[in-house]
């Protein structure tokens, strides 16, 4: 880690990205991705799967599907080996100790909820894992929202669920289409990328 992770001054509530943000998960979701597809003799190279970061299962396999022209190929399938794989080795997860930091320092100081684009079978498994809910209020998951990041919405919620105007949250994220969406939401966003 080069630098802290700062807490950016006026925010008043907290919402965290949870993939590659605050647990260490996004290379055992690739492998969990690349599992899923071996059927079908397909790769899938870490640069699109991070350009991704933060799209909902189910849409980044219909990606694929079309990037790949595959013929056969079953989104719904592909979804439960992924799912399958990744809670076979969570024990390969580890918090981001920088944002978790963050997390700890404001318990019962400010509301703090997770807007993530996993769906909420998933979600709980880790939130469930590191004990999160001793911290975090709320979880926004791809199950909760209609429209996912870039859109706005997942973090509207967040922010809606905590009573909060969304100029006093902050959102930590490590994805682009997670940084769009808290832009959107005009909410202060630390990249945390530029941290780690």
């Amino acid at each position: 880690m080069s630098q802290t992770v700062p807490l950016p001054e006026g925010a008043q509530a907290i919402i965290f990205d949870l993939d590659g943000t605050l647990v260490d998960s996004m290379p055992l979701h690739l492998r969990a991705y690349q599992y899923a597809i071996e059927p079908w003799g397909v790769t899938y190279s870490a640069e699109v799967f991070q350009s991704r970061a933060g799209m909902p299962t189910i849409q980044t396999f219909e990606l694929i599907e079309k990037d790949y022209g595959l013929k056969n190929f079953s989104v719904q399938e592909a979804c439960d080996r992924k799912r399958d794989f990744f809670g076979k080795n969570l024990d390969q997860l580890q918090l981001i100790d920088p944002v978790a930091e963050i997390m700890r320092s404001q318990q019962n100081k400010m509301p703090m909820s997770i807007g993530t684009g996993s769906y909420r079978k998933t979600v709980e498994k880790v939130v469930n894992l590191f004990g999160l809910l001793d911290y975090i209020s709320h979880v926004v998951t791809a199950d909760d929202v209609q429209q996912h990041k870039p859109h706005p919405e997942t973090f509207l919620a967040c922010a809606e669920r905590m009573e909060m105007a969304p100029a006093h949250c902050v959102v930590y994220e490590d994805g682009d289409p997670g940084v769009q969406a808290a832009l959107a939401a005009g909410m202060q966003v630390v990249d945390v990328r530029e941290y780690l």
